[in-house]
């Protein structure tokens, strides 16, 4: 699996305005099955699976897992925001990323990918271009403290990446875009 096969199936895809990420997740799955063992195919797949303690990481659940026999695992975060909170999305972006990094860090996974897909333009243009939008709109690196740019925590709260992120914007159908990342 690499970014291109990704984009190759993201390219099947017929996205439409009434899809959910549940549908974006069954689609992507179909996707997959073409070329994995659905049998080594884990949607909404448990990290205790792998015996990792859950307290230590910032979630409990993989989008979805492909095991490939001797190889390590493929982990994949997905998101679909249809709904704006564009700020608030953009953070659980960077939640996603973080996640992937503490998996990735495990050494039981081989590759980690974020995948995000939306119709809502305001996630790659707007007026605003500083904090957490830069990386999204600018092409500015996604890296070190993102602060929390909303609420109660706002400025206060914070995730720190550990790598260094290019956040490219692809063209789908029906006004849709993405981004994929390897964590």
């Amino acid at each position: 699996m690499d970014l291109a096969k990704i984009d190759e199936f993201l390219g099947n895809i017929k996205f439409d305005n009434f899809y959910l990420e549940a549908t974006f997740q069954f689609k992507l799955l179909m996707q997959f099955a073409k070329i994995y063992n659905e049998d080594s195919i884990f949607p909404e797949r448990n990290i205790g699976y792998y015996r990792l303690n859950q307290k230590t990481f910032s979630k409990k659940e993989v989008d979805i897992i492909i095991e490939q026999g001797n190889n390590l695992p493929i982990a994949f975060e997905l998101k679909m925001p249809m709904n704006g909170q564009v700020p608030e999305q953009m953070y659980k972006f960077v939640e996603d990323i973080v996640f992937l990094e503490e998996l990735k860090a495990s050494l039981l996974f081989g590759k980690c990918y974020l995948i995000t897909v939306t119709n809502d333009s305001n996630f790659w243009q707007g007026s605003k271009s500083d904090g957490i939008y830069a990386p999204f709109r600018n092409g500015v690196p996604l890296k070190g403290k993102i602060y929390k740019p909303t609420g109660n925590e706002k400025n206060k709260s914070f995730h720190q990446i550990s790598g260094e992120y290019h956040i490219a914007w692809n063209t789908l159908s029906n006004s849709f875009r993405y981004f994929a990342l390897e964590v």
